[in-house]
């Protein structure tokens, strides 16, 4: 049997079970899914053998097979997908919110495998000394150059106990640096931040959901009670993109009465009709909640949300959430393999749809979203469509175009890297004076970056055409003079940016130099959301009166 028949024929079970799955599902009744299978299972086998023999070029019959999972998956959502073993880690790592390792936070940076964040504390990496902007250019020798993120994470990545050698470009060090580090057990943490940061407001930065969430924010909680924040609490769940609906509930449990509805989940499916109520009596029972949350506030960040909501046990501030209110189960499928599959959607207390947006283009079964008025439980009005709306919304502040263009480029990061590594340390109250700011300037000046701003690109493109048309030459003249004031005014436009440029340097100066708890702590002091929650807080009438109905 030939290696690419071998392949075929391992794939065949994983494309019975999708087919069961997914085109059944669809069917009118259970004898359709077997006659639906009958019919197209073999001409899919048989197409994919004739292409596979017979195509103009050669075919890599795996990537073949997975490009029709992928196109068979494609008319759902973006949430359904086929899970291969290393998405199987991924997936194991957001849940249980451990994996085996050395705790280094990496991404890409300037096309280069980076150290995002500093290490996770008490890990290999962060007793060794790695620092957040090292730069990993081999992983045992082997370079990373060409691996892509994904590959570096599975070379790094271990059992525990074992050794890897991490070869490093450090900013302001002439030679390469190799670190030996012993792999361990890594426990991730959900929350990135819990402190007391007013008279007697405590605050918890909740960042994701595994299955360690519930019992981090209780503890947390306990330990802000402790310290004296007896007259609020801010929960931040503001880019927290969601995790595990249990973690949802055990948050939420934290706060509400027992046997309270916290959220339901409606589906094709009697198994996906499900409600889920709190388990216990709440250790936050009573003191005022302010919940911020915005538009990358997702999943079991809008549970959380919509019950305290929906039960008018707090108010929630910031920006409309993103929306994300898909149910997925994993289904095995062999021993390596999974299909992550949409089986429900979430709705809050109130009957409210958290799901926004309707991706699937098969006939939707679920109950429609819609924009209609829903009652809390003091009969305030909310309205569904998607997304948790706010009590008091506050939109993000606005930043210039050019701030946001530097910070893509990674010059605030790197810049970072660059001052930390040829500076003496910055005490707790620095600020960024005239002398730092110019020293940015002059670092950006060597990376030779030029900011293109986006009209540029369309006055290019205009000229372009006009000179391709025939048009007279005054027309491209002016053109060219818009162009030429608008290169003129891009140093005005840095001076204009100057406020949102320091608050940025400031964070990434801190986080370098002072640890990401204490370059949280500038964050909040300069954080508009924040600070109007702990205002909200402070004042007991207008928060009372938020959270009354208007007809009372």
């Amino acid at each position: 049997m030939n290696m690419q028949k071998k392949k075929w024929l391992r794939f065949i079970p994983v494309a019975f079970v999708l087919m069961l799955l997914l085109v059944g599902m669809n069917a009118v009744g259970g004898n359709d899914i077997y006659a639906v299978i009958q019919n197209y299972l073999p001409d899919m086998s048989n197409i994919f053998k004739e292409v596979s023999r017979r195509y103009v070029d050669e075919v890599d019959p795996e990537m073949l097979f997975k490009a029709g999972i992928d196109g068979m998956l494609g008319t759902l959502d973006p949430y359904t997908s086929y899970i291969e073993k290393e998405d199987k880690k991924q997936l194991e790592i957001m849940t249980e919110g451990k994996y085996q390792g050395v705790g280094l936070p990496i991404n890409m940076r300037n096309k280069v495998v980076t150290v995002a964040d500093p290490p996770f504390l008490g890990t290999p990496s962060a007793r060794a000394g790695i620092r957040e902007g090292d730069q990993i250019i081999k992983v045992d020798g082997t370079v990373t150059k060409g691996l892509g993120l994904d590959g570096t994470v599975q070379l790094i990545r271990g059992p525990a106990g074992s050794e890897v050698t991490l070869t490093i470009r450090r900013e302001g060090v002439e030679d390469l640096i190799d670190f030996k580090l012993i792999r361990a057990k890594i426990k991730v943490a959900d929350i990135r931040y819990v402190g007391v940061i007013d008279d007697g407001i405590g605050y918890i930065q909740l960042i994701r959901f595994s299955k360690n969430a519930g019992r981090e924010t209780a503890a947390a909680i306990e330990d802000l009670l402790q310290k004296g924040a007896d007259k609020g609490l801010i929960l931040d769940l503001r880019y927290n993109p969601g995790g595990l609906l249990e973690a949802a509930v055990e948050i939420s449990d934290l706060f509400l009465p027992k046997k309270a509805m916290i959220v339901s989940t409606r589906g094709r499916t009697k198994n996906s009709i499900q409600e889920f109520h709190s388990f216990s009596h709440p250790i936050y029972s009573d003191g005022p909640i302010v919940v911020l949350v915005n538009g990358a506030s997702a999943s079991a960040s809008e549970i959380v949300a919509g019950a305290i909501q929906d039960h008018d046990r707090g108010i929630i501030l910031g920006d409309t959430t993103f929306g994300k209110g898909l149910v997925q189960t994993v289904v095995p499928l062999s021993k390596t393999s999974a299909l992550k599959v949409t089986t429900a959607k979430y709705y809050t207390p109130s009957g409210r749809c958290i799901q926004k947006r309707n991706y699937s283009t098969w006939q939707d079964s679920a109950l429609q979203t819609d924009n209609g008025e829903y009652k809390t439980k003091n009969g305030r009005t909310v309205r569904g469509g998607g997304g948790i709306i706010p009590d008091i919304v506050l939109e993000p502040p606005l930043i210039s175009e050019l701030t946001y263009d530097m910070g893509r480029k990674s010059l605030y990061f790197n810049f970072a890297v660059h001052y930390a590594n040829t500076h003496d340390k910055l005490n707790g109250n620095f600020e960024i004076t005239d002398g730092i700011l110019e020293e940015f300037k002059e670092y950006v000046k060597s990376k030779e970056y030029e900011y293109t701003h986006p009209i540029e690109k369309d006055l290019r493109a205009l000229e372009k055409e006009a000179k391709s048309k025939g048009y007279s030459e005054i027309f491209i003249q002016k053109i060219d003079a818009l162009e030429a004031a608008l290169e003129d005014s891009k140093v005005e436009m840095f001076d204009q940016s100057v406020k949102d440029i320091k608050r940025v340097l400031r964070q990434e100066l801190a986080t370098k130099f002072l640890g990401t708890r204490h370059a949280v702590e500038i964050g909040l002091k300069e954080d508009l959301v924040v600070q109007e929650a702990i205002t909200i807080i402070h004042d007991q009438n207008h928060y009372k009166n938020v959270l009354i109905a208007e007809n009372e």
